[in-house]
């Protein structure tokens, strides 16, 4: 498969830095830092670019694609950025995982990232130098964009305006960042032909998708053929006149969205509509063997004399493999025959099996090759499909990636693609019984999917190492085991990929992009031809609308593949594939290429490197904010939290000021403040906080007092996988607490805290609705020196959630707090977020017990209200049955209190979900005779 999806970008908007995975988190997933870093700088005529030394070529040649991307987009923009950008690289997209840039995890579709608060670019190179061109391109088409737009604002004095939506700015980034090709074409031609294209007024329904990516590409395109490519700035240019955009694209194009779409989706059907006529729906012509959800890289195996067929696919949140009959749907069938092998993306071993980019492979008996994420790198893994069970794993330490491992016809031996520290992909043989591992290639080129001859003496793959690979090109080789040699299997400025030998090895298939879509290619007697230096015979056997990938053969010489289609990635099968060469278009080409001369993409000079050290941290403002608030009680409170971090976000520094005195002698008696510093560099996170806080309270328990704290705070937390991790917090504080009535209390306080978390669960529009979550935590709290504070403290807090269909769940949760001892802490319970339909907080306890479950399910889709003069649209409403149980107390057991009813979940932009619960209460005794209605906000437990 194409490397298309990771041309998918973020500009992730950061808010305020990170704090410890395990601290600042009740829940929540594990950023892991399994790999040291020695960064160094290189200092170029425009970039600070930071890398390690084992990347440093590929270093180098990014700094030659950023300055020459940054001459490129300063004509472009007609603007030249005031200050120096930080561009930072690393060699695999496993380490770009690691950054500390962004808090957030980043997902493997995702190719680098513009963060705007320190104008920081960050890209992983991954093996593939064209992709790595591309992506330093397009992340700094944000940058300048971003910049020309500050400029602008500030030139005519305003601090906000009509900041261009997301179509614009990843339309734009990939406008002037590369050409249309095939993987473009894939999904605008689909969207079109199946009646879900978009036009600019309703580019919400695809907000964020790759799709959206394609279509603001498209669109800017079709605006500069047509109105002329100065457009497009100008509509940056006019930001400053108006409060949104649209207003900007009507005063600039003379139209608004809806008279643009008009124009633009007729041009569209003009443009794919005629191609029904010499075309096909692969659906229409082939049968389907795997239908729903998004599924990839099939593989053949017979198991007890049936035909089978493995695949990796994402078809309920989380990536996994599976398998199912080689039996073909109907068009109504459901698929309940397909079986999950191996749940991906839920534990420590199977974090993530790169579905978009590396093949499975099953052997005569039944093992299963494939790679997945363990840990720090990529391990293969053996798993026996008749015993269901993993019979071995291997990992290499000079390897951080492993790629469509395939087995030889022998079953002893399996070549994959590797990818080094250094971020270089080659080929790799390995022997699993003499756990034997030998290097085939070694080279900057992008060496993939590599496939055995059916006599085990070849191995063709796919790779950019063509004279063509400098455009982006891939072409299909033949490597011959015993000796290395390497011959063209086919030529030209075209991406082939996939190849794929018959049973017989009279054909290659594989998937070509050489008539301006993915379709299936077959060589013919492709060995006999390279070995002979007879002109090689290329059959164009599929003329598909869609896109196909990963051709499989059966031993019938039947061809088994995969497609895109209606939106969806589909799992085709053509039994009679072979009798298509009879009217296959034949394409002959000369097997021998004379101009096969290596090309190499140049390196930044060394008289353009100004400078080259190794990183120093230096530490700039991130944020500062500042709040005042007023209350007729407490009077008026005000402070400020300002944030500092270094460049690679590794350490954070925290201020926090703020006062709450209510008259001017109270000034100093009601001083806050606390400073905290953050390591996040190493696998063990840790913080330390010095910190004064005073002034006047009140709780239920202990009524009105004031009371000052002094103290200091450490913490430690250590992930042992992406999904858990155990945490240890020590507090030592110096405590006056006055209750005005003869009454004071000083305590020297050391609070001990333990945690383990565990979370791998997948969430819906509100909610989880897959996986599991768990926090246990015990602590106490002693006073060093007077003995009058001592108590333990405990949660259990345990949330399971069975999945029921693709978009409901059944949730079960339960909670267990308790404080024992003296001067203890009560909790406060009831509310929308525990004991629904009680008033919030109305109950109080030293300990607390809840039982909580919940069948949550789509509820609504889409609503939309049409004004006279706009409309509104919101989707994803969810509904919730629920029952819930519980209660707090001090000494004795009151019983149980429950509630049980109905609820309705509106989230809103991602940002928030809006709860409303109707039901009754009930003491399991008598029920209510009142409905209740409660209406406030939090995501479902």
């Amino acid at each position: 498969m194409p490397d298309w999806i990771k041309k998918a970008t973020l500009i992730l908007f950061l808010i305020q830095a990170a704090t410890l995975q395990a601290q600042g988190y009740y829940f929540g997933r594990n950023k892991v830092q399994y790999t040291h870093f020695n960064w160094q700088v290189m200092k170029t005529e425009h970039f600070d670019i930071f890398y390690y030394p084992e990347m440093q070529e590929m270093a180098e040649k990014g700094a030659y694609f950023a300055e020459e991307s940054y001459r490129f987009l300063e004509q472009k923009f007609n603007y030249s950025v005031t200050y120096r950008i930080p561009l930072i690289f690393y060699s695999t997209h496993l380490h770009f995982q690691q950054t500390n840039v962004t808090p957030g995890f980043i997902p493997e579709n995702v190719g680098g990232f513009f963060e705007f608060i320190k104008g920081r670019v960050v890209i992983p190179g991954n093996g593939d130098l064209n992709e790595f061109r591309h992506v330093i391109r397009h992340e700094l088409v944000h940058v300048f964009m971003h910049m020309k737009i500050v400029n602008v604002l500030q030139r005519y004095d305003r601090l906000d305006g009509a900041y261009p939506p997301l179509w614009f700015i990843e339309g734009l980034a990939e406008f002037w960042s590369t050409t249309w090709d095939a993987q473009a074409e894939m999904v605008l031609r689909d969207a079109v032909i199946n009646n879900y294209v978009v036009g600019l007024n309703e580019m919400y329904r695809i907000n964020g998708t790759f799709t959206m990516y394609k279509v603001g590409q498209d669109v800017l395109g079709y605006i500069a053929r047509n109105y002329g490519e100065d457009k497009l700035l100008r509509l940056l240019e006019c930001v400053w006149k108006h409060s949104y955009f649209e207003q900007c694209f009507k005063e600039v194009l003379g139209m608004d969205y809806r008279e643009f779409d008009h124009h633009y989706l007729y041009y569209l059907k003009k443009r794919y509509y005629p191609l029904l006529k010499d075309n096909d729906l692969s659906e229409q012509v082939s049968q389907t063997l795997v239908r729903r959800g998004y599924n990839f890289k099939p593989t053949y195996f017979e198991l007890e004399g049936q035909p089978y067929i493995a695949f990796v696919g994402n078809r309920t949140g989380y990536s996994s493999i599976y398998m199912r009959p080689l039996k073909p749907l109907k068009f109504r069938d459901k698929e309940k025959d397909v079986q999950l092998l191996i749940k991906g993306e839920a534990s420590s071993d199977f974090e993530a099996f790169h579905i978009f980019d590396s093949r499975i492979s099953v052997n005569k008996s039944g093992i299963l090759a494939f790679s997945s994420k363990s840990g720090e790198n990529d391990v293969l893994y053996l798993y026996s499909i008749p015993e269901r069970k993993v019979v071995s794993r291997h990992s290499f330490p000079k390897l951080v990636g492993i790629y469509s491992p395939t087995w030889s016809p022998d079953g002893k031996k399996i070549v994959f693609s590797g990818l080094s520290f250094s971020g270089q992909k080659d080929l790799y043989l390995f022997e699993p019984e003499g756990q034997k591992l030998w290097q085939l290639t070694d080279d900057f080129y992008n060496d993939e999917d590599p496939s055995w001859s059916p006599d085990g003496r070849f191995i063709a793959f796919s790779s950019d190492r063509t004279p063509y690979g400098k455009q982006g090109a891939a072409n299909i080789f033949l490597l011959n085991i015993e000796n290395g040699e390497l011959r063209y299997l086919t030529f030209g400025a075209q991406d082939d990929r996939g190849p794929a030998f018959s049973a017989d090895g009279q054909f290659l298939a594989f998937t070509s992009d050489r008539k301006g879509s993915y379709n299936i290619y077959v060589l013919k007697n492709p060995i006999e031809s390279a070995l002979s230096n007879q002109p090689v015979q290329v059959f164009k056997m599929t003329s598909y609308l869609g896109a196909t990938f990963d051709p499989c053969w059966t031993p019938d010489n039947s061809l088994i593949y995969g497609a895109f289609e209606k939106g969806y990635f589909q799992i085709r099968f053509d039994p009679d594939f072979i009798k298509r060469l009879q009217k296959a278009e034949r394409i002959v080409q000369p097997i021998l290429v004379e101009d096969t001369i290596a090309w190499d993409f140049p390196a930044i000079k060394s008289s353009e490197i100004m400078e080259r050290k190794p990183y120093v941290r230096k530490y700039e403002l991130d944020f500062a904010q500042t709040q005042v608030s007023q209350d007729p009680i407490w009077g008026t409170t005000g402070g400020a939290q300002l944030a500092f971090t270094d460049v690679l976000g590794n350490d954070q520094y925290y201020l926090l000021i703020y006062n709450n005195a209510r008259v001017a002698s109270d000034f100093w008696k009601s001083f806050n403040v606390a400073v905290t510093k953050i390591s996040l560099e190493h696998r063990i996170n840790w913080g330390v906080s010095l910190y004064r806080f005073a002034g006047y309270y009140f709780y239920p328990a202990d009524a009105y007092f004031y009371e000052e704290r002094l103290g200091a705070m450490a913490t430690f937390s250590y992930p042992f996988s992406q999904f858990s991790r155990v945490s240890f917090t020590q507090n030592l504080a110096y405590s006056d607490k006055d209750w005005f009535f003869n009454k004071r209390r000083q305590a020297y306080l050391s609070s001990n805290y333990i945690s383990f978390v565990h979370d791998n669960s997948i969430w819906a529009s509100s909610g989880p609705i897959d996986g599991q979550r768990i926090n246990i935590t015990f602590g106490n709290t002693y006073d060093l020196r007077y003995s009058n504070v001592n108590y333990l403290t405990g949660l259990i807090d345990l949330r399971k959630y069975f999945r029921l269909g693709l978009r409901s769940a059944y949730a079960v949760r339960f909670l267990s707090l308790f404080n024992e001892g003296r001067e203890t802490l009560q909790y406060y319970f009831g509310g929308s977020w525990d004991l629904r339909l009680y008033r919030r907080w109305s109950l109080h306890g030293r300990r607390v017990l809840l039982i909580s479950q919940e069948l949550r399910f789509p509820l609504i889709d889409q609503i939309g209200i049409r004004f006279p003069v706009a409309s509104m649209r919101f989707s994803g409403i969810r509904g919730a049955l629920f029952l819930d149980a519980g209660n707090a107390w001090n000494d004795k057991w009151p019983g149980f209190l429950g509630s049980f009813g109905f609820g309705i979940r509106f989230n809103l932009g991602n940002m928030l979900v809006l709860r409303l619960d109707m039901g009754r209460k009930t003491d399991f005794k008598s029920i209510g005779k009142t409905t209740v209605t409660q209406f406030f906000f939090g995501w479902d437990f």
